[in-house]
């Protein structure tokens, strides 16, 4: 076969007609400019051009700056109107989660305009210190100007400034962690100082229902503060639903974005929804008026006309008119189809002159054919490369070289085709326009064995390369790559896996990221494998890997301080285990351990109670009464003591968790040392202060001893041990425990 070549000189592709969506946006930018809000929704097919409408409009909105920009120099104006833009593109699956929709607009504002989000990076750190306060902050994405950076090292204040309820104490005590902060966070806590004491008092679930609302006002406040105005992009909107179309499943899934939406309603902010079809709630607007009232905009975007097609074929060298004619019959008008159209006549031009035969009157007809006239390396390199979501140059050159015959050097080339995407966020990054992957897909599953198993292969390869990432993953140092890594492994194992392996697969790659407390990431990933799994013929909805993967589930929920989700998933969990283990399985103890926890959690100990004791009994008939389930009983059925302040009741269920942990664990181990902790908070919280210092000390010691100094258990138990020192007036043994704590961190002393 003839070996294809590319034209270097090639010129940019023109946008041609449009005009109506163009004119759509400068009405709404008008809107904006008088501080009210508008919502345009451009929807029709794939390939149809959305992205490209979207990408037009976001140069148009360079070109508007920069010459607003040089307006302002040139006339000495004081005028400063000026339009920020940022765009989130729910193909990639782990923006469809509400928090990482915020963070991904929080960082393109935060990056690309300077916008200082304190309020709402506050709600998070606080949000992430309340449920699971032994966990340190993490840096995100290296950001030296996040308060997540400068909060990493006084996260003891942060959590457990929050049980004070005093609002004296509050502002006292966030006086003095604010002063931690750099400057620039200091006018902000002055003009916040109210919401922020509120914030501190707000249960952790509350917190992150409101995160939203967070984000909204840093946003709000901006732009009023400095005359300017949002456009905020959202492609591919239909990604939010998948494969589920239910009636229930369209009105839920994209509730949060509403929520989010109509906060901006009052501020100059404009919201471009591109998807295949427009979100149900657009198509009810009529009975929304009371929310929406006039602020949304449906326009439905068709193929090109003739006159508009031929103008983009000429302008790309296709100049035969017979020709033109044959590539607008077989391509619809559809933009995709004209450019794959242009990639083949350019192609069969090398070789010899093109015929109307060469182009297809069905629009699948002008792939095969566009694959008929590549040369086998270009064949095999994009065959290759329709396996990833994305793919950087690192991924090119590995996927390249194992399993092509096609120069590495040569990235260049297989780029310039005009169903290859560069990210408009990153510079190296690129993804294949989504027809032309399923339509490699579909040209795979149609051929023989070969082809399916390449593809197989090429998921398991990918596989491979992203679960090295994350291996011997440090719990303190996972960073956005390490997330990426997870969800495109997951993508792939997806693809690779059996359902039984793939669960056993993922309890274990994903295990990090939850003791991590990366609930948000791991939970949408849980949720698919648990379809997955129901749906399996040999399984079905009642296996016991359902059971625990609802019981997963319910945890990350729980822990999220998300209890009305967690609470029918325990419940299913445990009837499953019930009916299928039976009533005195270890797996049935566990479940009603959880399902208690959460009545705990809630609040609910009459519910809690004699789950918990169910839980206690199952354990000591089955296992016996020095298991360390039985411990783990005991301990859960002491913290409920504890917490209804019955400390009689919980004292002998403590002792008794911390004999048998240390008979059957050894004197060493964590557990013990949590034992230690609790029945010296215990002590604490009964005013016995000469029982609860050497429980204290001795579970520092074995924390330091296993963990390390520097792990946080050390940190709490330094700040235990302080604090119990402080309260009773023996300062000159507490200040140098506060000082221990104080070396571990990089803020400046008072």
């Amino acid at each position: 076969m003839a070996c294809a070549s590319f034209f270097p000189e090639e010129k940019e592709r023109p946008f041609v007609d449009r005009e109506e969506f163009i004119q759509a946006f400068y009405n709404a930018l008008e809107t904006i400019k008088g501080k009210e809000a508008k919502i345009l929704v451009y929807h029709g097919v794939a390939g149809i051009g959305k992205t490209r409408l979207r990408r037009e409009i976001s140069k148009i909105i360079e070109k508007y700056n920069d010459s607003n920009r040089n307006f302002r120099i040139y006339n000495e104006s004081n005028s400063n109107f000026h339009i920020l833009c940022a765009t989130v593109d729910f193909e990639t699956e782990a923006y469809r989660q509400s928090d990482k929709f915020l963070e991904i607009l929080r960082d393109q504002f935060q990056g690309e305009y300077g916008i200082k989000f304190h309020t709402f990076d506050f709600a998070r750190a606080l949000y992430w210190k309340k449920v699971n306060p032994r966990i340190p902050l993490c840096k995100e994405n290296d950001s030296e100007d996040n308060i997540f950076t400068h909060l990493l090292d006084i996260g003891d204040d942060l959590s457990n400034i929050g049980g004070i309820f005093n609002p004296v104490n509050v502002s006292i005590k966030m006086t003095k962690l604010i002063k931690r902060l750099p400057a620039s966070y200091r006018e902000w806590e002055l003009k916040n100082r109210n919401e922020i004491s509120r914030l501190i008092s707000m249960e952790a679930a509350e917190i992150r229902r409101q995160l939203y609302l967070y984000w909204a006002y840093d946003l709000r406040e901006y732009l009023q503060r400095n005359s300017e105005s949002a456009v905020i992009f959202i492609d591919s909107y239909e990604a939010l639903w998948g494969n589920d179309r239910s009636l229930a499943s369209l009105s839920s899934k994209d509730e949060w974005l509403r929520k989010k939406i109509q906060t901006l309603l009052s501020s100059s902010c404009l919201w471009i929804l591109c998807g295949q079809e427009p979100p149900r709630w657009v198509e009810d607007s009529n009975t929304e008026k009371a929310i929406w009232g006039n602020s949304i905009e449906r326009h439905e975007i068709k193929g090109l006309p003739e006159e508009h097609a031929r103008n983009l074929l000429k302008h790309s060298d296709v100049l035969e008119n017979y020709i033109q004619t044959a590539i607008i019959s077989g391509s619809e008008g559809m933009p995709y189809y004209l450019d794959l159209s242009i990639d083949l006549y350019r192609i069969i031009k090398k070789i010899r002159e093109p015929a109307p035969g060469d182009f297809a009157k069905v629009p699948p007809d002008i792939f095969k054919r566009f694959i008929k006239y590549l040369d086998e390396p270009k064949e095999a390199a994009i065959k290759v490369l329709s396996v990833p979501r994305f793919w950087n140059r690192e991924i090119f050159n590995v996927l390249i070289k194992e399993f092509t015959s096609y120069p590495q050097n040569e990235m260049s080339r297989i780029h310039n085709f005009s169903f290859i995407n560069k990210d408009e966020i990153e510079d190296n990054k690129w993804s294949m326009h989504q027809l032309m992957r399923k339509s490699w897909q579909e040209y795979q599953e149609n051929e023989k064995n070969e082809e399916q198993d390449h593809r197989k292969s090429v998921h398991e390869f990918m596989l491979s390369y992203y679960v090295n990432k994350l291996e011997n993953l440090d719990i303190k140092k996972i960073t956005r790559e390490h997330k990426v890594a997870l969800i495109e492994a997951f993508y792939h194992a997806k693809e690779s896996l059996e359902a039984e392996n793939l669960l056993n697969w993922f309890i274990t790659v994903s295990d990090p990221f939850d003791r991590a407390a990366f609930w948000q990431l791991i939970a949408p990933m849980h949720e698919e494998i648990l379809q997955i799994i129901e749906a399996e013929p040999e399984l079905g909805p009642e296996h016991p890997y359902v059971a625990t993967l609802l019981n997963n589930l319910g945890l990350l929920y729980d822990n999220m301080g998300d209890y009305e989700q967690a609470l029918p998933l325990y419940q299913r969990a445990l009837e499953i285990y019930e009916k299928v283990l039976g009533p005195q399985h270890p797996s049935v103890a566990t479940s009603l351990n959880n399902l208690a926890a959460l009545y705990d959690n809630m609040g609910d100990y009459e519910q809690a109670f004699p789950l918990y004791q169910r839980a206690l009994n199952i354990h000591e008939k089955v296992l016996g009464p020095q298991h360390p389930s039985v411990a783990n009983s005991l301990n859960n059925l002491g913290l409920l003591y504890d917490n209804m302040g019955d400390y009689e009741q919980a004292l002998p269920l403590y002792q008794r968790a911390l004999d048998i942990r240390e008979k059957v664990l050894g004197p060493q181990h964590p557990d013990v040392a949590t034992s230690l902790n609790n029945l010296a908070a215990l002590y604490y919280n009964m005013g016995d202060y000469e029982q609860a210092p050497p429980l204290y000390q001795r579970a520092l010691e074995i924390y330091e001893k296993v963990l390390g100094s520097n792990h946080p258990d050390v940190t709490a138990s330094l700040n235990n041990l302080a604090r119990l020192y402080d309260s009773m007036g023996d300062y000159e043994k507490a200040l140098p425990l506060y000082q221990r704590i104080g070396k571990k961190s990089n803020y400046p002393k008072n």
